[in-house]
This record gives structure tokens, sequence and C-alpha cells, in this order.
């Protein structure tokens, strides 16, 4: 049967992050013989024949690059993903399934459906009118001007409901999809997977001092405010918040008020994140809204327990209490309490450590592969 799937993603395939969990995904399809074309911004992998990608090259990593630089958050990157989506549309070849992810594909969404293709769209958050709702609080409460539904988040409402089938990474983004009214059954809820075999724990583990883990970008949308206000409330002086990652602009109030607390350290963006992982007793997402968070599994699989908030998708895997805590998200003396625990119990620290790891090692790629590729088949012609 001939390959019959066409996808597209704007990021840059194998480069990181992002473009890393989706080049999994896609050597899974090939593998399967499943995949016809792919086209993203730019590529760097070697992992799929290089006449199945086709790349916007240089063009599309200066556009990465600047929209790292957009005040508004929103507009530089709604701008590059029209781009990249007429850019799509024009070139993309017929094919039976064609998928892609929101923010980035509604014309060709549009022209997939004009040419009959059953038409896949990812979703690695919650819907964008809950997103907004949740986030305009925090502006609130942080002196920002308010959020508005920007044309991006319209684009991103308009694509779901257009596509036929959307597939979500956890409980929290498929319950915010049927709340805003997606009807349920186009919505196929598939956990990412993690590299178990780069993701491990230390071969020598840490003892002193006691370390913390944040890493993501420094936002509030990923909840640095509340974990910053916990580690104040724990007054620990003898310990280290390790806050790894880029900083965003929304986050300068939160950071200058907490600037001067004992053992914060602000690491910024580490290539080796690896190392990073090892180096920490615990790993903490407080995220107000993340539709997963890989690095919770990362973190898993390199034996850490987690604290991560109910408004993060990876708290599916969590058994509370056994191999990490799920705290409300808004609640910083949820995450003081469970730190003030694992601090104090380390033998319960390591045994939780040890069940999260054994649950990550259930979570590799290959089943997200072979999972993918089922779904994938179900719908072939």
């Amino acid at each position: 049967m001939p390959a019959s799937i066409v996808y597209s993603v704007n990021h840059r395939l194998g480069g990181g992050g992002m473009g890393n969990s989706v080049l999994e995904m896609l050597v899974g399809l090939h593998q399967a013989g499943l995949l016809k074309q792919v086209m993203v911004s730019s590529s760097k992998t070697e992992q799929l024949p290089a006449h199945l990608i086709t790349s916007m090259g240089v063009i599309g990593r200066l556009q990465k690059r600047l929209s790292l630089y957009d005040p508004t958050e929103w507009l530089l990157n709604y701008l590059e993903s029209r781009i990249f989506d007429r850019w799509v549309s024009q070139i993309m070849p017929a094919s039976p399934i064609f998928s892609s992810w929101t923010g980035i594909c509604l014309t060709s969404l549009q022209k997939a459906k004009a040419n009959g293709s059953t038409t896949f769209l990812g979703l690695g958050s919650a819907h964008p009118q809950d997103i907004l709702t949740w986030l305009n609080v925090e502006y609130q409460q942080w002196g920002l001007s308010p959020q508005r539904f920007s044309p991006l988040m319209q684009q991103v409402s308009q694509e779901l409901h257009l596509a036929d089938k959307i597939i979500v990474q956890s409980h929290i983004s498929q319950r915010s999809l049927i709340g805003q009214g997606i009807p349920a059954e186009k919505i196929i809820r598939l956990p990412l997977g993690v590299n178990v075999n780069r993701f491990k724990p230390a071969s020598e583990p840490p003892t002193t001092p006691f370390r913390v883990l944040f890493l993501g970008q420094v936002m509030l949308r990923k909840g640095i405010q509340y974990l910053l206000e916990a580690w104040q409330l724990l007054g620990w002086r003898d310990a280290e918040l390790w806050v790894v990652g880029r900083v965003m602009p929304d986050s300068q109030a939160v950071l200058e008020r907490y600037a001067n607390l004992p053992g914060l350290k602000l690491q910024g963006y580490v290539p080796d994140q690896l190392a990073a992982f090892q180096q920490a007793q615990v790993f903490v997402a407080p995220s107000v809204e993340d539709g997963f968070g890989l690095t919770v599994v990362e973190a898993m699989a390199c034996g850490l327990p987690v604290i991560v908030s109910d408004h993060t998708g990876a708290a599916d895997l969590i058994q509370h209490g056994e191999s990490g805590f799920v705290v409300p998200y808004n609640s910083p003396v949820g995450y003081a309490s469970a730190l003030q625990i694992l601090r104090d119990h380390p033998r319960l620290a390591k045994k939780m450590g040890q069940a999260a790891q054994a649950i990550a090692q259930q979570q590799p790629w290959e089943v997200y592969r072979q999972q993918l590729v089922a779904l994938m088949r179900l719908h072939e012609p």
C-alpha cells in the first residue's frame, strides 16, 4: 500500500524541544511505510530520507529566531505561522491523510479537506479560551495588561472545529476542548513518549545541597510565580532552587520580587538538560497551563520524584504520593508542603523517584510510535 500521510510542522526537525518530539513521531510513521511527505520550517536530521523532507531552510530558521524577540508574544508567531501555512498549502501533495499542529495550518487544512483528505490536528495545550482565562488571572495579579483573544487564538479555534480528528496529550486538554464545545468523538488522547536511553539517573546521585529543579520557559504560564512563593515560604538557607530556561518578559516582575531568595539560581537556557536533571533531587512543574510537559517525564526517567500542578498534563502519569505529588496549580502552600515532605524523608523521596522511573520506562517513544501508527492505519483508504 503506498504511503498515505502528508505532515506539516513549523519547527526545526531534530533541532530540540518540539522538533525532537515530532521527529520521534515521524520516524515511526516512516518505519511503518506511511509517511509520504513532511513540510517543516527547517531540518537537521538524518533519521529520515532527505527526499521525504521539504524545508523552508534559512528563511524558516530566521523567522523562528525573530519570533523569540516579539514583545507582544504572539504577533510575530502569528505572522510566521501564516507564512508557513500559505507555503505548505501551495506545495502540499494530495494524500489520504493530512496531519499538522494547531496555529500553523488553517489554509492547508482547508485545502486538504477540499482534496478529500482525513485531517488530524495535534494540540499540545488546552483550548485557547481556557488558556486566556487562566492567564489573565495571573496577569491581573502581577499588574500586567490583560491579553485579548488574538488572531492566533482565533485561528487555533477555527482549526479545532475544522479538523476531523484532534490528538491531545492529556486529560486536561481533552476536558478543556469538550468544555469549549468540541465534540468528544473527535478527540484522541495520546501521551507523549520519552527517550529512556538518554534520560536516566546519574551514576552517582547528588547528595548536598538539597537541590530543586525547574526547567522550562520562565513565564507566568509555567507557574514560576507560585514556585518562588513556595520557596519563600520554606525559608531554606541551605538548599538550592535551580531555575533553568529562557526568561520571558511577563516574568520580570516576579523575578524582581524574589531576586534575593536564598539558594535561588537563575541558570538561563542550558543546552544539556540531562546534566540539570542529574544534579537535582526533585523536579517541580507548577504550570498554570501545560498540555503535557515532556520535561516531567524526562525527570521521571532520571529517577526524580516530581511535583506537578493539576494543570500539567503529565499529571496523568503520576500516582499521587507514590511517584510524586499533584498540587493545585495556584497553591504555593501545596508546593512547599510537598517539598518539605521530600526533604524530611529521603527514603520516601528515593522510593518515589524509583517509582517515577518505572512509570517513565513504560512510556518510551517506541510505544508512542506503535500507538500513532495503529491510529493512522485505522484511517487509511
